[in-house]
């Protein structure tokens, strides 16, 4: 663990234009520098760093952070990975926190588990090139199935002997424990009799690895026909191994997948060796199992295009149909092939030559609807209820694309398709698509604060009814959902946006001093508007705000003065972070609702005069959406309320509440924006 001072050592030395330019060509623009975003296409340049600010983000497709951020992103790094490629770049020593016990005693489990699994592989590739058995029976099996021997070695491919327990006893002379060898899987320990014997005895060796390139298990296959034999066998779950976290193949294909923009998914570890040495390298397998949620987030952190090479036979039919759901639903753009029978992307990649089969998967690849409509018609038939049935199964596969323009496309594909006028299926999917939502709000799955594009609902949320007897207007109900869900959201954001950008300025106020004369007095803006909020015991109903505000609140009552920008595009909290970063950059463009809906203007802040208006028409508006929310909230009250004295005790309140909002809007209508 990198020591918190070594941390802000890195960070301090960090320019993050120096950082980004040597990836990114950056021209200076104003105070800013701007680019070509890296992490989508553009034409014209959106993507833009801040020198003062030490933080980068992106108009195009949202991307923001600091150069550490940046690093983790564009080179695919973990945190701690990107803070010494950082300190490496400074010359900065980094020296690591001394571990506490059980961190030491888990650090040491895991190298532990590293060590006897490298070591291991290294034994497996050894038999299987210089022993005899090894030589005779895995290398040949290989050499059979067309692998070249540079092949073979570039996987890490081996064989372990048919033994009962060789490779234990060899392990163990190396210093490997019992208890590693076992928690490895490498060795399988038999309780009642104490014997122990290696678990992939008699099998050639696929070493798993992870995105580093170190092993982390072993897939095994036997070479017997023996049914009593599984055909397959795995390492199991072990402290380095997740089987569902991991794609074989991925830390060969990386680069490739990230050069071409596209990632090809197969099932068998062979299918991948096979099509990487045919030159196709941009592919990883799922090793046999299951596609699962975290295979799809890895291969998206390297794009957002997948095609999937499955046989063609039922039960490669069927994981393909599952694997359209899962990747639409994660907003991947997936195409499917499909083999001729009794092919499989193995056999068929050693067929055809290098040029035909890169012809094949390039011409055969469907989108998911062109396939799924295929199939499923071709099974249907003239069969009213199959055909219905089919319909139904494609409309779900399209309400899973978060993309609004991308369903209505593949809606008028369908339609040409199934030839079914766009309205029906519009109107399928409408139906589906709010009872999707509204099942979802009532569960209360959606418990996050900050209304992102994801929680808000979809624009064809509120399509016309199924009888055309209705009609509802898009904007008026969307708005009635945003307005419940997230009353204060304009109102809450734009306090933390003024205390982020300008929270250091100096502002002029208009106080009542203690003779009840008017008086001008100066502050600091952070201080004034968190002076004001926590008198007032206000709160922010988005959580995120809220922490934001509790940062600068806790800063100016207990150190007496504001926290550096730093402390929020550098924290640990990465929707801090992000939120921060996106309200630092000062030519972000603002939505027209701001300025039309909620009257906000953003102020130039050269301007005092404007700056002072600004900050006290944003307080006045926060104050005042929190006074109707009470008001509101009250009102509900005394319905329910059957006690007289607590309801002059409502009544009362309301009346004090009723005559500050009515101060409050006096006070607003008072201001003119310029």
């Amino acid at each position: 663990m990198i020591k918190q001072e070594d941390i802000s050592k890195i960070l301090e030395a960090t320019e993050i234009v120096d950082v980004i330019n040597a990836f990114v060509p950056l021209r200076k623009r104003g105070v800013n520098y701007l680019g070509h975003c890296p992490f989508h296409n553009e034409k014209t340049p959106s993507f833009t760093v801040s020198p003062s600010k030490g933080i980068f983000k992106c108009f195009g497709c949202g991307e923001s952070g600091n150069a550490v951020n940046f690093i983790m992103k564009h080179e695919h790094y973990s945190y701690p990975e990107a803070l010494k490629f950082l300190a490496s770049k400074y010359g900065i020593e980094i020296q690591e926190d001394e571990l506490t016990s059980e961190e030491k005693a888990s650090q040491d489990v895991k190298d532990a588990l590293f060590h006897v699994t490298e070591f291991a592989q290294k034994y497996f590739a050894d038999i299987l090139f210089n022993d005899n058995e090894g030589k005779k029976i895995g290398l040949s099996y290989f050499i059979e199935r067309d692998l070249k021997e540079e092949t073979i070695k570039r996987w890490g491919l081996g064989y372990c002997k048919d033994n009962w327990s060789e490779f234990t006893e060899y392990a163990k002379k190396n210093g490997y424990t019992d208890d590693i060898l076992i928690k490895s899987g490498l060795t399988i320990a038999k309780e009642e009799s104490h014997i122990q014997y290696d678990r992939f005895r008699a099998r050639v060796m696929f070493p798993i690895y992870n995105i580093g390139g170190r092993p982390l298990g072993f897939t095994g296959r036997v070479l017997s026909s023996e049914k009593t034999k599984a055909k397959y066998v795995n390492s199991p779950e072990s402290d380095i191994y997740s089987k569902s976290k991991v794609l074989f193949g991925l830390h060969l294909a990386k680069n490739e997948i990230v050069k071409q923009d596209l990632c090809y998914l197969v099932e068998g570890n062979m299918d991948a060796i096979m099509l990487s040495q045919n030159n196709v390298e941009n592919v990883v397998a799922t090793s046999g199992t299951a596609l699962t949620i975290e295979q799809i987030r890895l291969i998206k952190r390297y794009t957002k295009n997948v095609t999937v090479l499955y046989d063609g036979d039922s039960a490669g039919i069927k994981a393909a149909f599952r694997a359209i759901d899962l990747f639409v639903e994660n907003g991947l753009n997936v195409k499917i092939v499909l083999f001729p029978d009794g092919e499989d992307p193995d056999s068929y990649c050693r067929k055809l030559p290098q040029d035909d089969f890169k012809a094949y998967i390039t011409d055969h690849a469907e989108n998911f609807i062109l396939f799924k409509t295929h199939l499923l018609l071709e099974d249907a038939k003239d069969d009213p209820f199959k055909r219905s049935a089919l319909i139904k199964e494609i409309i779900n596969t399209i309400s899973l694309i978060p993309d609004n323009i991308e369903k209505a496309a593949y809606i008028q594909q369908c339609s040409s398709i199934l030839n079914m006028k766009e309205e029906i299926l519009n109107n399928h999917l409408t139906k589906l698509l709010r009872e999707k939502y509204f099942k979802k709000s009532k569960e209360g799955i959606k418990e996050t604060n900050t209304p992102s594009s994801e929680q808000l609902p979809p624009d064809d949320l509120f399509l016309p009814e199924d009888d055309g007897s209705s009609y509802i207007s898009n904007q008026k109900a969307k708005k009635q959902i945003i307005e419940e869900t997230f009353p204060d959201e304009a109102q809450e954001r734009n306090i933390i946006s003024i205390l982020l950008n300008y929270g250091e300025k100096q502002t002029t106020q208009t106080t009542i001093g203690e003779n009840g004369e008017k008086e001008d007095a100066n502050y600091l803006i952070a201080a004034y508007l968190a002076g004001d909020i926590v008198a007032d015991n206000l709160s922010f109903d988005n959580k995120l705000y809220q922490n934001i505000f509790d940062i600068y609140k806790n800063y100016i009552y207990e150190q007496g003065n504001l926290p550096d920008l730093s402390v929020f595009t550098n924290n640990q909290d990465l929707e801090i972070q992000k939120l921060s970063t996106t309200l630092l950059i000062n030519n972000y463009s603002v939505s027209d609702l701001w300025e039309k809906k909620w009257k906000i203007v953003i102020p130039d802040p050269e301007s005092d005069e404007k700056l002072n208006q600004f900050v006290k028409e944003s307080l006045l508006s926060f104050k005042l959406n929190k006074l109707e929310r009470k008001i509101i909230s009250n009102e509900e009250k005394l319905k329910d309320e059957d006690d007289y004295d607590n309801q002059l005790i409502i009544m009362s309140e309301q009346k004090i509440l009723k005559k500050l909002k009515q101060i409050i809007s006096s006070e607003l209508n008072r201001i003119v924006t310029k």
